[in-house]
């Protein structure tokens, strides 16, 4: 079986937000157990391993996001044009699991001193349910795990820390001609924001060189409130997140700001949506990234299922990053590349 065949079969499957997961959970236990994997956990997840003692573990998310009208190509088919492989998943990332798949038939199962696990999750893309799932479940993820977002082939070994809230602003609907003070919701919502944003200019001062922007930064994703412009509003959602560089210990002086600021506006309700903490990766084996891959290490772009795992973490998968994009696609070239670093690090670590 040839790399684009694991590939097509895995993007034909249509998995946004999880519509077909059986299909694609029942795939790829089908595919694991022919090569002698045992299955050890199944629900939306699938966790199977080979091999006594596992110290490798690969996780991958089967979910994609969805698709625009705006695609020139047919998303859950993969077309290849010269070096493009293309169709909805390919880089974010179907790519990345497939090129474990692929590895997992050229190496001699039979030789491995220690074990191999395998962690197929669902809901990466909106809430992180099944990576969660496994936590919940006690999951061993092995010292070592390999996470198969797309990287082109840069070995991501931290990411930054995520924060994210929910404030809902009440107030009192009056017409605008007789305001009553401090009842806007709107208006205070305003107000908290401005001196929240005050943060960064706190951030700005402390900075980390590890991250391409290398402070903590903050976005106001959503601000809904009000229903006309001649009444003042009673009920305005604010949506807010944090990303965090190094020091987790930011996240509790964040956590500690925006409490003490809320206290000053008494119609505020709020709740965390979530709250990771940055990691990075400075094992010795890092090294040895570097070396297979020929490039340097770096953080991750983002925050992905690595952020839940507590070990020696590394994100590397096929590119370049089209994670998202309308004609999703990946190179044939870097996803053979992919699949030598896999192998390499699986005979690195487990043979």
């Amino acid at each position: 079986m040839k790399i684009e065949d694991i590939l097509s079969d895995l993007i034909k499957i249509n998995t946004i937000d999880d519509l077909e997961n059986r299909k694609i959970i029942d795939y790829l236990e089908d595919y694991l157990k022919n090569i002698g994997f045992k299955t050890e956990y199944k629900t939306k997840c699938l966790v199977m391993s080979i091999g006594e003692n596992p110290i490798l573990s690969f996780v991958g998310h089967t979910d994609v996001v969805s698709v625009s009208n705006d695609w020139k190509y047919p998303p859950f088919e993969l077309t290849q044009e010269d070096d493009k492989l293309i169709g909805r998943g390919v880089s974010d990332m179907k790519g990345g699991i497939a090129a474990f798949l692929y590895v997992l038939k050229q190496i001699d199962l039979k030789k491995l001193k220690r074990g191999i696990r395998v962690c197929f999750t669902y809901d990466e893309e909106n809430g992180f349910e099944g990576i969660k799932e496994l936590i919940t479940k006690k999951i061993d993820f092995c010292e070592y795990s390999i996470i198969g977002e797309p990287t082109n082939n840069y070995p991501c070994i931290g990411s930054k820390g995520l924060l994210e809230y929910e404030l809902i602003f009440k107030g009192t609907a009056v017409h605008s001609s007789k305001p009553i003070p401090n009842e806007s919701s709107n208006e205070n919502s305003i107000l908290f924001l401005n001196e929240l944003l005050k943060l960064n200019e706190l951030f700005q001062k402390e900075q980390c060189s590890l991250f391409e922007i290398p402070f903590n930064t903050i976005n106001v994703g959503v601000i809904n409130g009000g229903t006309n412009i001649c009444t003042t509003s009673d009920y305005t959602r604010v949506l807010l997140g944090f990303r965090i560089t190094k020091n987790s210990q930011d996240i509790e002086f964040i956590k500690d700001y925006v409490d003490k600021l809320i206290n000053k506006y008494p119609k505020v309700e709020y709740k965390i949506l979530n709250e990771i903490k940055p990691f990075y990766n400075e094992d010795l084996i890092v090294k040895f990234y570097e070396d297979i891959s020929n490039k340097n290490r770096k953080p991750f772009f983002g925050v992905s299922e690595a952020s839940f795992i507590d070990n020696n973490r590394l994100i590397l998968g096929p590119g370049p990053v089209t994670a998202h994009e309308n004609d999703e696609f990946i190179l044939k070239s870097s996803l053979i590349e992919t699949i030598d670093i896999y192998k390499k690090i699986i005979e690195r670590i487990c043979m």
